[in-house]
């Protein structure tokens, strides 16, 4: 049923960008989980298809130039708020991520995830390799390799290219027990593979990740007790302190010759927020670069989900719909959704309880319909490990043993039932 925000829209004429909030038909008629998708493909058209004839688009969560570019359709009036919300905005904040979005270019992967594995674990031990080296430097007060840098991202990011699920899985699970050393390779590699899921071109993917690697690259000139430290833990004093890591990170990088200006940007900006309520300026979403506020989104998820000694971090599930839930309080709603389809309900390397009851990892994802991904059931429903894991397509797969069709009931916390999933990979 349409409301006062939605536009009613033939099937044959969605575009990509569209949010489509509702349909001719019930939900629970077609194949889709969730209520709401936001049009990225033609196989996003194609599949909406075969059960409908009209949808009805929301223009307020759909992209803003796609909204401003199909208004003849709007047979049923915006409301006036979503009308004063979007006159607010400064028109250099909609043709930036407007541009950002146009800029998109299609991925397809090259390699299966399994064959990727190797690769994307042997430019993950680079980069560790280099950033320790990097980290060195800084305790030593020298200057470090800004080429060297770019050269070892660019392996991480043409591993990406392949396939995203390989480094994501590795971001998932390996660990090295250095906790700014992980969280800067974990932040590269959301940083490249968010990118690629925007179809942003190579060069700029790169840069991407490059300002991921070093976008807490300050936090190394902080009191050690406090670097890792979660942000509502911290006491007013050391909140002050970690403050300082930004403009810590700026001076150790505008020294470097042949910096990025992007990379500056993420460094200064993803502790910035579109209200204006961010630091260290303040600044609002108009004056904000679209790197910054895709990096802000990538630190506010990963600091969600990486847990501490006696405190478990959130479930991915969960972290999206609070990301969802307080992009309203700072973050790009926008671009929160498109994150939220990049990492998927369910990541690569999660574990999962099926209704079935048995225990399983998520091994790829499915790129149009991310609650049915690829698979590995490795536990029975009394959570006793299988002699031989069972791979399943939940897209394609036919009933289970049961007579009962697969489908994942829960995502599960890491070590959930003692279970260590890098023994299946790692």
């Amino acid at each position: 049923m349409a409301s006062n925000t939605t536009i009613e829209v033939p099937v044959d004429d969605l575009q990509v960008g569209m949010y489509v909030s509702d349909l001719d038909r019930p939900w629970l008629e077609t194949s889709y989980s969730i209520q709401g998708i936001l049009i990225q493909s033609q196989n996003d058209i194609d599949i909406l298809k075969r059960y409908c004839t009209l949808v009805y688009v929301d223009v307020d969560r759909s992209e803003p130039f796609v909204a401003q570019r199909h208004t003849p359709y709007a047979k049923i009036p915006v409301s006036t708020d979503i009308a004063n919300k979007h006159k607010q905005l400064q028109p250099n904040e909609t043709e930036s991520l407007g541009a950002l979005l146009q800029r998109a270019i299609p991925y397809t992967d090259i390699h299966a995830a399994e064959q990727e594995i190797p690769a994307a674990t042997k430019a993950y031990s680079v980069a560790f390799t280099l950033f320790s080296d990097i980290s060195i430097n800084i305790e030593r007060n020298t200057k470090f390799d800004i080429q060297a840098a770019h050269e070892v991202v660019d392996t991480l990011c043409e591993s990406i290219i392949r396939n995203p699920d390989a480094a994501l899985l590795l971001a998932q699970l390996k660990t090295t027990g250095k906790e700014l050393y992980d969280s800067a390779i974990k932040t590269s590699v959301h940083l490249l593979a968010f990118g690629r899921h925007l179809g942003l071109p190579r060069k700029e993917l790169s840069i991407l990740g490059l300002g991921g690697l070093l976008m807490d690259i300050g936090k190394q000139r902080l009191p050690k007790e406090i670097q890792t430290k979660k942000s509502f833990l911290l006491k007013p004093n050391e909140r002050k302190l970690m403050k300082q890591h930004i403009s810590y990170g700026e001076e150790i990088i505008t020294q470097l010759s042949n910096t990025p200006e992007e990379v500056i940007k993420i460094v200064l900006q993803h502790h910035e927020r579109e209200n204006g309520n961010g630091y260290p300026h303040g600044l609002h979403a108009n004056q904000l670069h679209p790197y910054g506020r895709m990096a802000a989104i990538v630190d506010c998820y990963e600091e969600l989900i990486w847990g501490q000694p006696g405190m478990p971090g959130m479930r991915p599930f969960h972290a999206i719909k609070e990301l969802r839930d307080n992009a309203q309080n700072g973050l790009s709603y926008l671009l929160v959704e498109q994150f939220a389809h990049c990492v998927g309900m369910f990541p690569v390397g999660s574990l999962v309880e099926l209704n079935t009851g048995e225990i399983a990892i998520v091994l790829t994802h499915n790129r149009t319909q991310r609650l049915l991904p690829r698979i590995m059931i490795i536990c029975d429903a009394k959570k006793k490990p299988y002699d031989a894991p069972l791979t399943v397509d939940l897209r394609t797969a036919g009933p289970s043993p049961r007579g009962i069709q697969y489908t994942i009931a829960n995502d599960l916390p890491q070590g959930a039932y003692g279970i260590d999933a890098k023994q299946y990979y790692l």
